[in-house]
Formats: structure tokens, C-alpha cells, sequence
């Protein structure tokens, strides 16, 4: 069976430089938390780098209602 969750992933997204960035959710369909966290920080505008340094947040929704709103 091929099961797939939804992930938030609050990400920083910016150019220009260090310090300067949104930070807003991405919603990122996935296997694992580790795919969303890999997903997330390729999405297109995303600030790269370490996961830390960059802040990315993975939550997993467990409702399909969340990810609508």
C-alpha cells in the first residue's frame, strides 16, 4: 500500500542575503517526515542550507479538513 501523508512546513523563503526572508507554509504531500523536510527545502524560492539555519518547520496533518482551510 502506498500511503501518503500531508506535511506543513513553515520555510523561509527570500533573496538578497542572510536575515532577509518570509517566513510562511508550504504544503508538501509525502511518505515520511523526512521526504517533506527533502521536498520542502527544493520547493522553488526557499532559502537553502542547513534545515536549521534556515527554519524549517515539518508538522504533520492529520486531518484533511486542516490542509483545506
Amino acid at each position: 500500500m502506498n500511503m501518503t501523508h500531508v506535511y506543513k512546513c513553515i520555510v523561509k523563503f527570500g533573496h538578497a542575503g542572510s536575515g532577509k526572508y518570509v517566513a510562511r507554509p508550504i504544503y508538501i504531500r509525502a511518505h515520511n517526515i523526512a521526504e517533506a523536510m527533502d521536498r520542502a527545502k527544493r520547493f522553488r524560492g526557499v532559502k537553502k542550507g542547513n534545515l536549521f539555519r534556515t527554519g524549517a518547520s515539518v508538522l504533520q496533518i492529520n486531518k484533511e479538513e486542516e490542509y483545506l482551510q
